[in-house]
């Protein structure tokens, strides 16, 4: 792994060390971020601490070796926990002269290398046995029931699953979601449930499906 280790974001007084601050999209800091310093070879191999008050976090570093850093946000919503990255100001790598790595809370886009995936949520939609359709004309409509998961404003969402199966990179909240089919209604319920089908759902997002994903909400529906 190749690792970026310019000059450019140690500070004169940073030698030796990995500081920065975690702040919202809106600029307010968060406290208690579980902060990651991970080795870029060595597997397991790692350095953590906590943002505080002010967002702020420091962490001195071995002598040797090439780092990561990482920022993981423990979120309550409704009465669930989420793990949420966050989103570093610049993800390239360091070494033992240290760097300055700020994070923000995004709830949507793609998420900074090393990592993979989106910094949303993903809708799994299954259909009930039987039931076969195009299903990348199927049309999903979410209406965000309240704030979203970091306390700011959701908007309406019409989404077409491109790959027929997955909603990508939804922005995490609770919502109410409807789909059509050529136009017509379809019904829908939890996934793996004998819920009775409905026009409209109202759903969270689960932090963990067993053997499934995380941050998701997987539906099923019918005709």
């Amino acid at each position: 792994m190749t690792l970026g280790c310019g000059k450019k974001d140690t500070q004169p007084d940073q030698a030796g060390r990995v500081s920065g601050t975690v702040r919202s999209m809106s600029g307010v800091p968060i406290n208690d971020v579980h902060i990651l310093v991970d080795h870029s070879i060595f597997f397991n191999s790692n350095l953590s601490t906590k943002s505080d008050s002010q967002g702020r976090y420091s962490l001195s570093l071995p002598k040797t070796g090439g780092w990561y850093a990482f920022a993981i946000h423990r979120a309550a919503f409704n009465d669930k926990i989420y793990q949420c990255y966050l989103h570093p100001e610049d993800p390239a790598g360091f070494g033992s002269e240290g760097a300055v790595k700020n994070f923000t809370w995004k709830i949507s886009g793609q998420k900074a290398q090393p990592l993979t995936g989106y910094y949303g949520g993903t809708i799994t939609a299954d259909h009930f046995p039987g039931v076969y359709l195009d299903t990348e004309k199927i049309q999903f409509t979410l209406v965000p029931q309240g704030n979203l998961i970091d306390g700011s404003t959701g908007q309406k969402l019409i989404r077409n699953a491109s790959d027929g199966i997955q909603l990508l990179d939804v922005p995490m909240g609770r919502y109410r979601i409807s789909a059509k089919y050529q136009n017509k209604d379809l019904k829908l319920r939890r996934w793996n449930s004998d819920d009775q089908f409905v026009k409209e759902l109202v759903f969270d997002f689960e932090p963990h499906i067993d053997a499934q994903c995380n941050n998701c909400f997987k539906i099923e529906y019918n005709q």
